[in-house]
């Protein structure tokens, strides 16, 4: 059975393990999307805390993670977005353990997720996706995601900054 649920505490060492595998096997690709600052122990913790990570479970075991919340980065401002701010859901760190990649299951989150902002009543998904990354944005591309334009993350590093925005109506 595949559902998607609250990130519990006890998840909190097995969704650091996936974190991680998910940031080595990006590296092999030599996509630098993520490092040792992001996503981090202590982000991962703050998030399972604040109630704000969800977990993709795969017969009990977890197969993937997504960060759901209101937060936007200050770029984002940027962008010209179709729906109000108030009525957005945001998507962040959204990773398929690479066992259970090419399996749909990253099609599967999605779903869910929006699934998740229609019964809460969120009117769009806002995401962003590293443009070094063609299979995250052409992923979001092909389930609807509208690009509402590119901003730069002047921390990351130089070569590494740029990042395409997208909303999705609900």
């Amino acid at each position: 059975m595949t559902e998607m649920v609250r990130a519990k505490q006890s998840d909190f060492e097995e969704i650091v393990a996936m974190y991680e595998l998910c940031k080595a096997d990006l590296l092999s690709k030599e996509i630098y999307q993520w490092d040792e600052t992001y996503p981090n122990r202590e982000y991962l913790a703050d998030c399972i805390a604040e109630e704000h990570l969800y977990v993709l479970k795969e017969n009990e075991r977890i197969a993937g993670a997504i960060v759901l919340n209101k937060w936007q980065a200050e770029e984002w401002q940027e962008i010209s977005w179709q729906f109000e701010e108030s009525d957005c859901l945001i998507v962040h760190t959204f990773c398929i353990h690479p066992d259970f990649q090419r399996q749909g299951l990253g099609s599967t989150l999605l779903r869910l997720v929006e699934e998740h902002a229609k019964a809460r009543g969120y009117t769009s998904i806002r995401l962003d996706a590293f443009a070094g990354n063609p299979s995250a944005w052409k992923f979001y591309e092909r389930k609807g995601y509208e690009k509402r334009g590119e901003i730069r993350f002047t921390f990351k590093p130089e070569g590494h900054q740029r990042y395409y925005c997208y909303e999705k109506a609900i």
